[in-house]
């Protein structure tokens, strides 16, 4: 499912299996492209402008780690209320995705089985 043609590169949603990390701090990974990812997470602090992210599945059968990329945007969704962390979505851009990390990329992508 490409979301938006007229991006630099299509976006596609991403599987429910998949999961992202930076530091150990879990992150569902909403979407993806060969350029980047959107990520949603919960807490007090936005992120840095700069992470290294894990990507990965529950059952660890395939990963990437150590992706560096760099925060492109940011949206406090909601305020966190009743003792809650705030919401957060957040667009990653790939600093230097090789051809290997594409590849494997790809994987991540929502597919209906």
């Amino acid at each position: 499912m490409n979301w938006n043609k007229k991006r630099k590169h299509p976006r596609f949603k991403a599987s429910e299996k998949a999961l992202a990390s930076s530091e150990g701090d879990p992150y569902t990974l909403m979407d993806l492209s060969a350029g980047g990812v959107g990520v949603r997470f919960y807490g007090d602090q936005p992120l840095p402008n700069e992470i290294h992210l894990d990507l990965f599945f529950l059952n660890r059968e395939l990963e990437l780690t150590g992706i560096r990329c760099k925060k492109i945007f940011e949206t406090r969704v909601d305020k966190g209320q009743g003792g809650q962390l705030p919401e957060w979505h957040v667009g990653l851009q790939f600093e230097d995705p090789g051809p290997e990390m594409l590849k494997i990329l790809r994987h991540f992508r929502w597919t209906e089985d």
